[in-house]
């Protein structure tokens, strides 16, 4: 495959399959190949992310017409909300409530979609619609849950809203790396797992918004670590999730999914924004030509034909199937990559 460049991102993303994906009650789960399958029903973490696809998309172009899908994601999360404050995950497509409360991360996810609401939806009555939720739903519980990533995906949502607790969501993960890490292995946790690459993401935003440097060192060193640990044969390779990795053991390879690639996306371009070091873009870049087939099977993983992304890379090639959480991955990754392209 040919290098991919920044220029290669300045306009539009393919929103083909995302919208093939979507009916007047949310984002479909799971698809049939690129088919979408009814029988999974929705989830909150793919409606958030969508969500917060539509509105950086509308903050990069201005276009008002993405806002109509938007309001589908909208209203996801709204009807997701439970008695308690906080939210479902799983949906039937018949919107049959499927679960008492979401996980951890799934909950994270919708705070990082409020955050982005409140941050930059042009109609301000539905920022504070999104600004009620986040104060309705008792993020302090959540302060006392050890997994980092829950945590990560909420100091995303309120660095988007600019709120006046990131220091302290972001110390909090500054504590884990510290408590965790050692020379051979400066992590947040024992073990690489699921969505890795958003703890020095969420890390890297931070400091673009206190300047604590902290923040920034521990993000380069945890990514910089990530990224050499995440290859086969010297090109991009998400740890793999039948197994994943865990200290002092073996690395699993496979099979890799597109948000590991997605989030490594993110976090060398939050890095190359808070740096200006030429090296992080070069690696954004790289990382998102793990979808184009600079990756250890040598295989697409994204669908020209459809405009999905294929659900993971697999021993024998890709999942063919092309659901949610991939292409709206890949759109989040495509996008973070626009916002340094228009600033060229």
């Amino acid at each position: 495959m040919s290098k991919m460049e920044l220029k290669d991102f300045a306009s539009r993303p393919p929103l083909t399959h995302l919208k093939r994906l979507t009916t007047p009650r949310g984002l479909v789960q799971h698809a049939d190949l690129e088919v979408p399958d009814p029988a999974f029903g929705y989830s909150l973490d793919d409606n958030a992310r969508a969500l917060i696809v539509c509105l950086w998309h509308y903050q990069l172009f201005a276009d008002r017409a993405i806002l109509n899908l938007f309001e589908i994601y909208w209203r996801y999360l709204q009807r997701a909300r439970n008695q308690s404050g906080s939210f479902h995950n799983f949906l039937s497509f018949s919107e049959s409530i499927l679960d008492a409360e979401g996980t951890e991360d799934s909950i994270g996810r919708a705070i990082w979609a409020l955050g982005t609401i409140l941050g930059s939806h042009p109609d301000l009555a539905v920022g504070g619609q999104a600004e009620r939720i986040i104060t309705e739903t008792n993020l302090s519980k959540h302060t006392e849950h050890p997994h980092v990533r829950a945590k990560a995906l909420i100091l995303c949502g309120l660095m988007a809203a600019k709120d006046r607790s990131v220091a302290t969501w972001a110390d909090q993960l500054i504590t884990a790396y510290e408590h965790s890490k050692s020379a051979n292995w400066p992590w947040f946790e024992d073990n690489l797992r699921y969505a890795n690459g958003i703890l020095p993401y969420a890390l890297a935003t931070s400091y673009l918004l206190t300047k604590n440097r902290r923040y920034l060192d521990v993000a380069r060193v945890s990514f910089d670590w990530l990224n050499t640990v995440s290859r086969i044969g010297g090109q991009p390779a998400p740890i793999g999730q039948n197994g994943w990795y865990y200290q002092g053991g073996e690395k699993a390879l496979y099979d890799q999914q597109p948000l590991e690639a997605a989030d490594m996306v993110l976090a060398a371009s939050a890095l190359f924004e808070a740096t200006d070091s030429r090296p992080y873009l070069d690696l954004a870049l790289e990382w998102m030509s793990w979808y184009g087939g600079h990756n250890s099977q040598g295989t697409a993983v994204f669908n020209a034909a459809t405009g999905g992304v294929y659900d993971a890379l697999t021993p024998t090639g890709v999942n063919k199937n092309q659901g949610a959480e991939s292409i709206v991955t890949y759109l989040m990754a495509y996008l973070a990559l626009t916002k340094l392209a228009l600033r060229q």
